[in-house]
């Protein structure tokens, strides 16, 4: 079938999250291989963005995909209701548990990251039940994405579900606005603050949770100043406030190490992690469960979703991380990445357009001297020339595959640079 064939049935029957409903899709996209996507008509694209900032082990990964196609000949699906389990779901908890920072050491699996932070602020709220009851309010940040059901999106501060300001779903959602360096001169200290006065203004005893990203992911990829995690971690454990750090984006050395927290020596109180944990190859989730939030709930039946720990899933997690620990993968990603944020430093900072180079590992940021709303008109120029990115109010995003290689960097950053410096000239 034709690409404008399949367009006409796109437009009639399907409804895209983040296009005005009637509106229809602009690819078809076919097949992928590595970093890159084909669409219906034989056009490349370099995947820069990683599709939702998820594909990070890349397309048609072998051991992804004969790890799936065993599992589906073995066991295509089984619950982990009425005491029900099965290896390759009690092998990823087994593994995750070992990654992840401090006392994380019980997994409660999902099937994305919404549905783990919805599992999270349940979590927070039956914590709290049993502890003290008067805290319900959870404090996240503006700027900051959380997914899209209720709480999740209750949770976002930016605008969310067709309405022009933030969407409280589930009250008791306060937002504070996040450390922007390049914009503010925020540092650590006078950020971490910004949480202690928040929690200040509420009723005496009422708040529950901090919820935050490592690094703003949607809203821009801003990473916090030097000392910014170590101070909130201060700020939560002197009133007492869980901390619930939202992985689902920056997690499985999207950043360099396999969690952002890692960066920093933090370990919250619950963990969030989706997207890269299998690659997005087959929907997933999790959350990981703290000590003091374990000791608290033990003996409680906790309710649970359909898909979580698939047995497919949990087959892509396992060979997700086969991939991740394989002991060349860190020491050439950082090599990689460090190339790129080079060349976004040396060459890109020169464009007048370019006000400042931000973001961690593989997850890089240009920060825009131009009005929000023309980075769509990049995003459009760069895919017309077959490189997918993303632009969100004035931040332009840089996020392969982490398998991308140093020659495909290039070929990526050659093409941005080319759009970047046609829209410099048309200033």
């Amino acid at each position: 079938m034709l690409s404008d064939d399949i367009l006409v049935l796109d437009r009639r029957h399907l409804v895209h999250p983040y296009l005005p409903v009637g509106d229809t899709a602009r690819v078809v996209f076919q097949r992928g291989e590595g970093v890159f996507l084909w669409d219906v008509d034989g056009h490349r694209y370099l995947d820069a963005r990683s599709q939702l900032n998820c594909v990070n082990l890349g397309y048609g990964h072998a051991g992804l995909n004969a790890a799936i196609k065993a599992q589906v000949d073995e066991l295509a699906y089984v619950s982990l209701f009425y005491g029900f389990t099965h290896p390759q779901a009690v092998t990823a908890a087994t593994r995750l548990a070992a990654l992840t920072p401090g006392d994380l050491d019980r997994l409660i699996f999902t099937s994305g990251g919404s549905e783990a932070i919805e599992q999270a602020l349940a979590l927070v709220r039956l914590y709290w039940s049993k502890v003290d009851p008067r805290r319900t309010t959870v404090i996240s940040r503006q700027r900051g994405y959380h997914g899209n059901t209720a709480g999740a999106m209750s949770a976002t501060g930016m605008p969310m579900g067709g309405m022009p300001d933030q969407q409280a779903i589930v009250p008791g959602h306060v937002h504070i606005p996040p450390p922007y360096p390049f914009r503010d001169g925020a540092d650590a200290r006078t950020a971490a603050d910004a949480l202690a006065t928040a929690i200040e203004a509420e009723p005496a005893g009422t708040v529950a949770a901090f919820l935050a990203e490592p690094l703003l992911g949607v809203g821009g990829y801003l990473a916090p100043p030097d000392g910014y995690w170590p101070l909130v971690r201060e700020v939560c454990d002197a009133y007492g406030v869980l901390l619930i750090i939202d992985e689902v984006m920056t997690g499985f050395r999207r950043t360099g190490p396999m969690f952002a927290c890692d960066h920093w020596g933090l370990v919250p109180d619950l963990l969030v992690m989706g997207k890269g944990m299998n690659g997005s190859y087959v929907p997933c989730g999790a959350v990981a469960v703290g000590g003091r939030v374990e000791e608290t709930i033990q003996g409680v039946s906790l309710s649970g979703f359909t898909h979580a720990g698939h047995p497919l899933a949990m087959a892509a997690v396992n060979a997700a991380l086969d991939a991740y620990l394989d002991p060349a993968f860190a020491p050439r990603l950082a090599e990689v990445s460090a190339h790129a944020r080079a060349r976004l430093e040396s060459e890109f900072m020169e464009l007048p357009v370019v006000g400042d180079v931000d973001g961690l590992g593989m997850m890089l940021a240009l920060d825009l001297d131009l009005p929000a709303d023309r980075t769509a008109r990049i995003v459009g120029l760069a895919l017309a020339r077959g490189l997918i990115t993303r632009g969100r109010d004035g931040r332009l995003s840089f996020s392969p595959p982490l398998i991308i290689s140093r020659d495909e960097v290039d070929e990526a950053l050659d093409l941005l640079h080319a759009v970047l410096v046609d829209v410099s000239a048309g200033l």
